[in-house]
Protein backbone atom coordinates (compact mmCIF):
# COMPACT_ATOMS: atom_id res chain seq x y z
CA UNK A 1 0.00 0.00 0.00
CA UNK A 2 2.61 2.42 1.03
CA UNK A 3 4.49 1.71 -2.57
CA UNK A 4 1.46 2.16 -4.30
CA UNK A 5 0.95 5.40 -2.99
CA UNK A 6 4.27 6.22 -3.87
CA UNK A 7 3.76 4.97 -7.43
CA UNK A 8 0.53 7.12 -7.26
CA UNK A 9 2.43 10.37 -5.93
CA UNK A 10 5.11 9.78 -9.16
CA UNK A 11 2.19 9.74 -11.72
CA UNK A 12 1.70 13.61 -10.65
CA UNK A 13 4.52 14.17 -12.67
CA UNK A 14 4.31 12.00 -15.79
CA UNK A 15 4.65 15.06 -17.84
CA UNK A 16 8.23 15.10 -17.11
CA UNK A 17 8.71 11.60 -18.09
CA UNK A 18 9.83 12.35 -21.81
CA UNK A 19 12.28 14.47 -20.13
CA UNK A 20 13.96 12.24 -18.27
CA UNK A 21 14.06 9.52 -20.66
CA UNK A 22 15.60 12.39 -23.58
CA UNK A 23 17.84 13.27 -20.36
CA UNK A 24 18.62 8.91 -20.18
CA UNK A 25 19.33 8.77 -24.04
CA UNK A 26 21.71 11.66 -23.96
CA UNK A 27 23.59 10.37 -21.24
CA UNK A 28 23.93 7.00 -23.02
CA UNK A 29 24.84 8.71 -26.24
CA UNK A 30 27.13 11.02 -24.86
CA UNK A 31 29.18 7.89 -22.92
CA UNK A 32 28.90 5.59 -26.31
CA UNK A 33 30.37 8.64 -28.51
CA UNK A 34 33.01 8.98 -26.10
CA UNK A 35 34.16 4.81 -25.86
CA UNK A 36 34.26 5.51 -29.77
CA UNK A 37 36.90 8.24 -29.62
CA UNK A 38 38.95 5.76 -27.69
CA UNK A 39 38.51 2.03 -28.68
CA UNK A 40 37.46 2.55 -32.30
CA UNK A 41 37.73 -0.87 -33.46
CA UNK A 42 40.46 -1.70 -30.71
CA UNK A 43 40.38 -3.11 -27.47
CA UNK A 44 41.27 -2.07 -23.83
CA UNK A 45 42.04 -4.57 -21.29
CA UNK A 46 40.25 -7.28 -23.44
CA UNK A 47 37.24 -4.76 -24.01
CA UNK A 48 36.04 -3.40 -27.25
CA UNK A 49 33.16 -1.40 -28.43
CA UNK A 50 30.52 -3.43 -28.46
CA UNK A 51 30.94 -4.33 -25.15
CA UNK A 52 31.13 -0.93 -23.61
CA UNK A 53 27.98 0.13 -25.29
CA UNK A 54 26.25 -2.90 -23.15
CA UNK A 55 27.95 -1.65 -20.21
CA UNK A 56 26.89 1.69 -20.79
CA UNK A 57 23.36 1.30 -21.34
CA UNK A 58 23.23 -1.40 -18.37
CA UNK A 59 24.90 0.96 -15.99
CA UNK A 60 22.49 3.96 -17.05
CA UNK A 61 19.25 1.32 -16.43
CA UNK A 62 21.01 0.68 -12.84
CA UNK A 63 21.37 4.12 -12.08
CA UNK A 64 17.18 4.75 -12.36
CA UNK A 65 15.93 2.63 -10.12
CA UNK A 66 18.83 3.43 -7.38
CA UNK A 67 16.73 4.81 -4.26
CA UNK A 68 18.83 7.78 -3.76
CA UNK A 69 16.37 10.02 -3.28
CA UNK A 70 15.92 8.57 0.27
CA UNK A 71 18.10 11.81 1.38
CA UNK A 72 15.51 14.22 0.37
CA UNK A 73 12.62 12.23 1.69
CA UNK A 74 13.64 12.31 4.99
CA UNK A 75 15.36 15.59 4.87
CA UNK A 76 11.89 17.34 3.95
CA UNK A 77 10.11 15.01 6.75
CA UNK A 78 12.52 16.29 9.21
CA UNK A 79 12.12 20.06 7.99
CA UNK A 80 8.42 19.86 7.97
CA UNK A 81 7.81 17.78 11.15
CA UNK A 82 5.72 15.39 9.25
CA UNK A 83 8.45 12.71 10.94
CA UNK A 84 6.44 12.83 13.71
CA UNK A 85 3.19 11.63 12.40
CA UNK A 86 5.44 8.99 10.65
CA UNK A 87 6.79 7.65 13.75
CA UNK A 88 3.13 6.75 14.80
CA UNK A 89 2.16 4.60 12.31
CA UNK A 90 2.34 0.71 13.34
CA UNK A 91 5.31 -0.18 10.96
CA UNK A 92 8.88 0.33 11.39
CA UNK A 93 9.94 3.59 10.20
CA UNK A 94 12.93 2.23 7.85
CA UNK A 95 10.54 0.13 6.25
CA UNK A 96 8.10 2.35 5.59
CA UNK A 97 11.02 4.77 4.10
CA UNK A 98 11.82 1.28 2.35
CA UNK A 99 8.65 0.73 0.20
CA UNK A 100 7.83 4.25 -0.38
CA UNK A 101 11.13 4.27 -2.37
CA UNK A 102 10.38 1.16 -3.52
CA UNK A 103 6.93 2.50 -5.31
CA UNK A 104 9.29 5.37 -6.62
CA UNK A 105 10.77 2.51 -8.51
CA UNK A 106 8.18 1.16 -9.62
CA UNK A 107 7.08 4.80 -11.45
CA UNK A 108 10.90 4.77 -13.02
CA UNK A 109 10.82 1.38 -14.01
CA UNK A 110 7.36 1.64 -16.05
CA UNK A 111 7.86 5.55 -17.31
CA UNK A 112 11.39 5.88 -17.51
CA UNK A 113 13.16 2.91 -17.64
CA UNK A 114 11.26 0.75 -20.29
CA UNK A 115 10.61 3.30 -22.73
CA UNK A 116 14.65 4.36 -22.52
CA UNK A 117 15.43 0.40 -23.02
CA UNK A 118 13.37 0.38 -26.23
CA UNK A 119 14.53 3.24 -27.67
CA UNK A 120 18.07 2.54 -26.44
CA UNK A 121 17.45 -1.42 -28.15
CA UNK A 122 16.59 0.67 -31.14
CA UNK A 123 19.01 2.83 -31.88
CA UNK A 124 22.41 1.13 -30.26
CA UNK A 125 21.60 -2.54 -30.09
CA UNK A 126 21.39 -4.13 -27.16
CA UNK A 127 21.98 -8.57 -26.28
CA UNK A 128 20.56 -10.35 -23.64
CA UNK A 129 22.10 -13.52 -21.53
CA UNK A 130 20.82 -16.57 -22.37
CA UNK A 131 22.22 -18.47 -19.46
CA UNK A 132 19.89 -19.18 -16.90
CA UNK A 133 22.68 -18.58 -14.18
CA UNK A 134 23.69 -15.13 -15.34
CA UNK A 135 20.22 -13.97 -15.41
CA UNK A 136 19.53 -14.98 -11.49
CA UNK A 137 22.68 -13.62 -10.43
CA UNK A 138 21.83 -10.33 -12.73
CA UNK A 139 18.44 -10.08 -10.71
CA UNK A 140 20.31 -10.89 -7.54
CA UNK A 141 22.74 -8.07 -8.20
CA UNK A 142 20.01 -5.81 -8.91
CA UNK A 143 18.42 -6.51 -5.69
CA UNK A 144 21.23 -5.59 -3.87
CA UNK A 145 21.42 -2.47 -6.00
CA UNK A 146 18.58 -1.35 -4.58
CA UNK A 147 19.80 -2.59 -0.93
CA UNK A 148 22.71 -0.46 -0.64
CA UNK A 149 21.89 2.38 -2.39
CA UNK A 150 19.10 2.83 0.01
CA UNK A 151 21.13 1.69 3.03
CA UNK A 152 23.51 4.34 2.04
CA UNK A 153 20.61 7.45 1.50
CA UNK A 154 19.17 6.15 4.39
CA UNK A 155 22.98 6.86 6.77
CA UNK A 156 23.24 10.06 5.26
CA UNK A 157 19.67 11.34 5.68
CA UNK A 158 20.18 10.25 9.20
CA UNK A 159 22.89 12.90 9.70
CA UNK A 160 19.91 15.14 9.40
CA UNK A 161 19.13 14.71 13.25
CA UNK A 162 22.25 16.23 14.03
CA UNK A 163 23.12 18.71 11.26
CA UNK A 164 20.99 21.20 9.27
CA UNK A 165 21.73 20.01 5.81
CA UNK A 166 23.11 17.02 4.82
CA UNK A 167 24.05 18.95 1.41
CA UNK A 168 28.05 18.42 1.80
CA UNK A 169 27.75 14.71 3.24
CA UNK A 170 25.38 14.05 0.31
CA UNK A 171 27.83 16.01 -2.52
CA UNK A 172 30.78 13.95 -1.17
CA UNK A 173 29.25 10.15 -1.45
CA UNK A 174 27.53 11.30 -4.51
CA UNK A 175 31.33 11.69 -5.84
CA UNK A 176 32.75 8.35 -4.20
CA UNK A 177 29.96 6.47 -5.55
CA UNK A 178 30.09 8.10 -9.34
CA UNK A 179 33.75 7.32 -9.69
CA UNK A 180 33.90 3.98 -7.25
CA UNK A 181 30.40 2.42 -8.33
CA UNK A 182 31.78 2.19 -12.19
CA UNK A 183 29.10 3.77 -13.83
CA UNK A 184 31.28 5.99 -15.97
CA UNK A 185 34.39 4.13 -16.24
CA UNK A 186 34.37 0.80 -15.31
CA UNK A 187 36.75 -1.22 -12.80
CA UNK A 188 38.38 -3.14 -15.25
CA UNK A 189 40.42 0.37 -16.54
CA UNK A 190 41.31 1.23 -13.17
CA UNK A 191 44.59 1.09 -11.64
CA UNK A 192 45.30 -1.81 -9.27
CA UNK A 193 46.06 0.62 -6.60
CA UNK A 194 42.33 2.25 -7.33
CA UNK A 195 40.50 -1.13 -7.60
CA UNK A 196 41.81 -2.00 -4.67
CA UNK A 197 40.47 1.16 -2.81
CA UNK A 198 37.20 0.15 -5.06
CA UNK A 199 36.94 -3.71 -3.85
CA UNK A 200 36.56 -2.16 0.10
CA UNK A 201 33.69 -0.45 -0.57
CA UNK A 202 29.69 -1.12 -1.43
CA UNK A 203 29.70 0.75 -4.39
CA UNK A 204 30.63 -0.99 -7.30
CA UNK A 205 27.23 -3.03 -6.36
CA UNK A 206 25.72 0.74 -8.06
CA UNK A 207 26.72 -0.09 -11.49
CA UNK A 208 30.14 -2.45 -12.42
CA UNK A 209 28.96 -5.77 -10.50
CA UNK A 210 25.21 -5.86 -12.17
CA UNK A 211 26.65 -4.57 -15.31
CA UNK A 212 29.73 -7.23 -14.97
CA UNK A 213 27.24 -10.27 -14.55
CA UNK A 214 24.85 -8.98 -16.90
CA UNK A 215 27.66 -9.46 -19.63
CA UNK A 216 29.05 -12.43 -18.46
CA UNK A 217 32.48 -11.28 -17.35
CA UNK A 218 32.43 -12.34 -14.04
CA UNK A 219 33.45 -16.41 -13.79
CA UNK A 220 31.00 -18.48 -11.89
CA UNK A 221 33.27 -19.58 -9.97
CA UNK A 222 33.85 -15.90 -8.95
CA UNK A 223 29.93 -15.17 -8.67
CA UNK A 224 28.76 -16.90 -5.29
CA UNK A 225 31.95 -14.40 -3.78
CA UNK A 226 31.02 -11.82 -5.10
CA UNK A 227 27.38 -12.21 -4.78
CA UNK A 228 28.29 -12.97 -1.07
CA UNK A 229 30.52 -10.04 -0.43
CA UNK A 230 27.31 -7.93 -1.39
CA UNK A 231 25.10 -9.62 1.10
CA UNK A 232 27.79 -8.88 4.06
CA UNK A 233 27.87 -5.19 3.01
CA UNK A 234 23.77 -5.06 2.88
CA UNK A 235 24.03 -6.41 6.47
CA UNK A 236 26.89 -3.87 7.78
CA UNK A 237 25.00 -0.75 6.45
CA UNK A 238 21.67 -2.12 8.08
CA UNK A 239 23.74 -2.57 10.95
CA UNK A 240 25.20 0.71 10.76
CA UNK A 241 21.72 2.45 9.86
CA UNK A 242 20.00 0.97 13.08
CA UNK A 243 22.43 2.17 15.74
CA UNK A 244 22.27 5.82 13.88
CA UNK A 245 18.35 5.56 13.90
CA UNK A 246 18.35 4.38 17.97
CA UNK A 247 20.41 7.71 18.62
CA UNK A 248 18.33 9.43 16.07
CA UNK A 249 15.06 8.65 17.82
CA UNK A 250 16.44 9.41 21.52
CA UNK A 251 17.87 12.72 19.96
CA UNK A 252 13.81 13.44 18.31
CA UNK A 253 12.58 13.05 21.77
CA UNK A 254 14.71 14.53 24.09
CA UNK A 255 14.46 17.60 21.38
CA UNK A 256 10.11 17.69 22.32
CA UNK A 257 9.45 15.87 18.70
Amino acid sequence: MIAYKAYLRNKVYRSEVWLRVFGNISIIFIQISIWKALLGKGTLNGIDLEAMITYSLISTFISMILMSKIIYTLDDKLKSGNITSDLLKPLSYPLLLFFDQLGNVLFQVIFTMIPTLIISWLLFGLSFPTNTYTNIAFAVSVLLALLISFLVGYIIALVSFWFLTTFALDWMISALITVFSGSFLPLWFFSDGWRFVADLLPFQYLGFVPAAIYMEKIDQSDMAWILGKGIFWVFILWMIGQFLWLKAVKRLVIQGG
